[in-house]
């Protein structure tokens, strides 16, 4: 495995989750702004299934941000667990879980992640969201 792709597409779950924040919480008016880098990782054909099982593609995540911009303030998002589940060339799939925490309400979800890395660029094909019951966050 090319350690180097793994830590660019690693770094990318880190910076995707952190632009995340920024939409929800809006806590330094920056919610907003962060929707055009934060859209620029999805690939075009980008498709994902929700922990609810809906299946979703691009146009649907990127009205979903826009439409919580702000939307959830005193979120915290914790990323633990995340390792690679396999490489093939420049595709990488990562597992991680994904935590909200936000007053007492506590929310986890086990995520797959289908990654390209070029050139420096990372490039979210595909993620699936399967949420997690208390026993097992």
């Amino acid at each position: 495995m090319n350690d180097n792709l793994i830590e660019q597409a690693q770094h990318s779950i880190h910076h995707v989750h952190e632009l995340i924040h920024r939409v929800f919480t809006d806590s330094d008016g920056s919610g907003e702004a962060a929707i055009a880098p934060l859209m620029s990782v999805f690939a075009n054909d980008f498709a994902m299934v929700t922990p609810s099982g809906m299946k979703v593609d691009r146009a649907q995540v990127e009205q979903l941000f826009k439409g919580t911009v702000g939307g959830r303030p005193g979120l915290e998002i914790e990323i633990s667990d995340l390792h690679t589940v396999w490489q093939e060339g420049e595709t990488i799939a990562l597992s991680y879980i994904e935590t909200h925490y936000q007053g007492d309400t506590v929310h986890a979800r086990l995520s797959v992640a289908i990654l390209q890395v070029q050139a420096g660029h990372v490039q979210w094909q595909y993620l699936h969201e399967t949420a997690l019951s208390a026993n097992n966050g």
